[in-house]
């Protein structure tokens, strides 16, 4: 289009020039400041003599140009000359790196990387290759020298920086990395993905929790796999708590980041069986038994399980004794053959001191499902409440039931 456009308006302008001559040619009159000097001359003799004047002009510029700077012509030639051998060597290195040959790439790309127009992707390079020949010395060298050359790539450097600190196993060292590269464009895949792995590797749960809002926006996983890795999370970042309870790693402040934990846990992973299990462990632990006794007595309404009434039986006697025995009571009128309910109401009335209710319950449940526990429990009670005999022989069926599940192995 551009040819056409310049073609009708020179065609326009040759025709306003024709109308021009046709209707006078006109004429120029030059005359000097003091009016001594004056030159007429035609009008279109005018406008070729300064056309002329122009060009001769131009011609002039260049040759003093020339002039001034002779060798500028050979500079620049020896420039573009210089700039293709580099782009050659450096295509020549990127190849032999993609080929395995990490020496040899390494040193054509470090050699091209002063002439190429690009020497942030020659240094880069060159560190990969260092870094797979096992000069790790030299790789941060050949970073420190990216940067140098172009210091507003820094977001390159830093891929590639993390890239081979995660390589080396240097774990702690990409942390460092990646969270930087995360401040900078939080929402780059590339950057979740290998946050998320490196904080998988290290078990730091708690910032691995906070990074999983970003992790479902950039879609790094599919919703299954993030719900498998969220539920992870919660339930190790429970058994580090725990760790730090047994271990006094927390001090005075765990108490406070524990109710923290549970108030901000999301409702469908509160309602989770492997998570709330894991956390009643947890409230045992620090022997919270006022709030282990009301989430208990709250889920066993809720959900039926053999483990969540165990432990029921399983608190304190100053925990609301009378209550929990009505509440058990209540439920055994729906699980009258409920063995685990059965257990827990035996350990409920011996901590209220109902000897022989508590008997009963545990005959009770012994004879719906025999159990070590069961049978050496009530071996203590009748052993106290003077009845030896039978105490001993409960001691003995428990005894039995050990032996049953030892392995065999041969007798003298």
């Amino acid at each position: 289009m551009l040819p056409l456009l310049l073609l009708l308006g020179g065609m326009m302008l040759a025709a306003l020039a024709a109308q021009l001559l046709l209707e006078g040619s006109g004429y120029v009159l030059l005359v000097t400041p003091d009016g001594l000097m004056s030159l007429e001359m035609s009008f279109w003799t005018g406008l070729i003599l300064l056309l002329a004047l122009l060009l001769v002009s131009f011609f002039v510029l260049r040759v003093l140009g020339w002039l001034s700077h002779p060798l500028r012509g050979l500079h620049l030639r020896q420039q573009r000359y210089q700039a293709q051998a580099a782009l050659k060597t450096t295509v020549r290195g990127l190849v032999d790196l993609a080929e395995g040959r990490w020496k040899r790439a390494r040193k054509l790309l470090v050699k091209a990387a002063p002439k190429s127009g690009t020497p942030l992707i020659n240094y880069l390079a060159a560190a990969q290759a260092a870094h797979y020949e096992g000069l790790e010395e030299e790789a941060e060298q050949l970073l420190k020298k990216a940067e140098q050359s172009t210091p507003d790539a820094r977001l390159a450097i830093d891929f590639s920086q993390a890239r081979i600190q995660l390589d080396q196993g240097h774990y702690e060292q990409a942390l460092a990395t990646l969270v930087r590269l995360y401040e900078q464009v939080p929402k780059h895949p590339l950057v979740l993905r290998q946050l998320r792995d490196t904080y998988l590797t290290l078990g730091d749960w708690k910032p691995l929790l906070a990074l999983l809002p970003a992790l479902r926006q950039a879609k790094v996983a599919t919703s299954a796999e993030l719900d498998q890795l969220e539920e992870r999370a919660y339930l190790k970042r429970i058994e580090d708590l725990r760790h730090q309870w047994h271990t006094g790693a927390a001090g005075s402040c765990l108490q406070e980041e524990v109710r923290l934990f549970w108030q901000h846990l999301p409702k469908k992973w509160r309602e989770k069986e492997a998570i709330f299990s894991q956390w009643i462990g947890l409230l045992f632990d620090l022997q919270s038994w006022t709030q282990a006794e009301q989430l208990l007595s709250q889920r066993l309404k809720q959900h039926w399980s053999s483990e969540w009434i165990e432990l029921y039986g399983r608190l304190p006697a100053e925990v609301e004794i009378k209550r929990r025995l009505l509440q058990a009571e209540k439920w055994l009128h729906d699980r009258p053959d409920d063995a685990a309910l059965l257990h827990a109401l035996g350990r409920i009335s011996q901590q209220a001191g109902l000897w022989g209710k508590a008997r009963e319950y545990y005959h009770a449940s012994w004879s719906i499902q025999r159990s070590g526990a069961v049978a050496l429990e009530l071996a203590r009670l009748l052993k106290a409440l003077n009845e030896p005999e039978l105490s001993q022989r409960y001691e003995r069926e428990a005894l039995g039931l050990l032996i049953q599940h030892l392995p065999r192995l041969p007798l003298p």
